[in-house]
């Protein structure tokens, strides 16, 4: 037996002690089960036998076998019967498969390459399909009511950390493309409200997974008209109930987190909407964007939105006027105000903040003034 893998036999009951501190520390649903769950779930002897297990085979360069794979999703299983939600064993998972990393490379020295490569190859390869069978095992113990649903979340997660999703998609349709639509709130959501949001859209077998208490992805097939995928951003909203910030983007499966990246930092400058009437786009929002990276820059902008302070909801009409491509009579109309006192107000714009909105200078300056400032102050609140 080699150093290294010695080594690791040693401390495999140290690290598996380590690792159940570890996520009791760091998963919140894990620090709020009832006392003894974490004994009844097996907690540190599954952390033993899978490190045990994983030397043998690795030393041996032997793959997971059936009866190891039924056992992992057995786990699973347990862990969806006990109550468990797909967020918190996602972030199992992924802090599992840090530490199995982390420990083999704590323990190497430079005549241990060979078999550090050896190790962390094994981990790589058969890490996937242990974290798939895991993954079916949850499936499996999830109430009848909630199968689909969970599994349109756990594929959600999934197609967004660009993972295999092979073994978790069976009856559900997988696009080649998908669109990625990021809803974010001022204030945190209800575990109930989240798993509603989840559940609603199950019935259109849309993909949607909550990626923190106050942000929820939506996933659509690229090839669905975007028209459709509002009306599921629409439903989303509705259940959330409180403005969002939504931003959107489009990528291939297989580079989606790059995607979503885009699309998360697109939410966060969009202004907030109650009923959103359109998905925006980094190509609607690059400049909010990019301004929002340059402190200096957003900073600038500030004064013209305090100047627009001063006038009678200048950024309420501003905002509609140009989410309507400047047209008087549908702005008026979406204001619930006549055209003359649209016209007034544009001429309140010019004379505080001394640019004409109607210019090319004024859509570039103020569209993004007003964009920041319903952005900033509603994360605020």
């Amino acid at each position: 037996m080699s150093a290294l893998f010695k080594a690791l036999r040693e401390r495999v009951e140290v690290n598996a002690r380590h690792a159940v501190e570890t996520y009791l520390n760091e998963v919140s649903e894990y620090q709020a089960m009832p006392a003894g769950v974490d004994d009844r779930i097996g907690m540190y002897d599954f952390a033993v036998l899978i490190r045990r297990r994983s030397l043998d085979l690795a030393a041996a360069e032997l793959p997971l076998n059936a009866a190891d794979l039924a056992g992992i999703g057995a786990v699973g299983r347990q862990r969806a019967e006990v109550g468990l939600s797909v967020p918190s064993q996602q972030q199992v998972l992924g802090l599992h498969t840090a530490m199995m990393v982390r420990e083999v490379q704590d323990l190497a020295r430079p005549e241990d390459v060979t078999d550090l490569l050896r190790m962390v190859g094994w981990l790589g390869a058969q890490g996937v399909r242990a974290r798939s069978a895991y993954l079916r095992g949850y499936t499996r113990g999830v109430g009848t009511a909630r199968v689909l649903s969970t599994r349109l979340e756990i594929l959600a997660r999934a197609l967004l950390a660009d993972e295999p999703v092979e073994p978790l998609v069976a009856d559900l349709r997988l696009a080649g493309h998908y669109h990625i639509s990021i809803l974010k709130m001022a204030q945190p959501v209800t575990p109930g409200t989240q798993a509603e949001v989840v559940a609603v859209l199950a019935g259109d077998r849309i993909p949607v997974t909550w990626l923190a208490v106050d942000e929820v992805a939506v996933l659509a097939p690229g090839n669905v008209p975007k028209a459709k995928i509002l009306q599921w951003v629409r439903r989303a909203t509705a259940v959330i109930g409180q403005p969002c910030g939504v931003g959107a983007a489009q990528g291939a499966v297989g580079g989606l987190a790059e995607t979503l990246a885009w699309a998360r930092e697109a939410s966060r400058v969009a202004p907030p909407q109650d009923r959103p009437e359109r998905l925006p786009e980094i190509a609607d929002l690059f400049v909010e964007m990019a301004v929002a990276r340059t402190p200096a820059v957003d900073g600038w902008l500030r004064r013209y939105a305090k100047a627009l302070a001063t006038g009678p909801d200048l950024v309420a009409t501003l905002c509609a006027y140009y989410a309507n491509d400047m047209n008087r009579t549908s702005t008026a109309a979406a204001l619930h105000i006549h055209p003359r006192t649209l016209d007034y107000r544009l001429r309140r714009v010019r004379e505080v903040a001394g640019i004409d909105p109607c210019s090319t200078v004024g859509v570039r300056l103020l569209s993004a003034t007003v964009a920041r400032t319903l952005a900033v102050d509603h994360y605020a609140d």
